[in-house]
């Protein structure tokens, strides 16, 4: 059993990290246009290398992945 405050609260606290989360991958989503515009090369294509070739990237990415469901 749950109050409704409680509930509250923490539906709160996970639309704030989503938030967050959303803002800090749009910048990074950014940053690689830019880049894959200065080097005339695919977007996804370029995301999905940087991704894979760094674990700690290939990470939050999962947790990115499982924010979303959540939400």
């Amino acid at each position: 059993y749950e109050t409704i405050g409680g509930l509250f609260r923490e539906i709160t606290e996970q639309t704030v990290e989503l938030s967050i989360t959303e803002k800090i991958w749009g910048l990074i989503r950014e940053i690689v246009s830019a880049i894959a515009d200065f080097f005339s090369t695919d977007f996804d294509e370029l995301l999905t290398n940087i991704i894979n070739e760094n674990k700690q990237l290939k990470a939050m990415m999962g947790v990115v992945q499982q924010l979303q469901l959540v939400a």
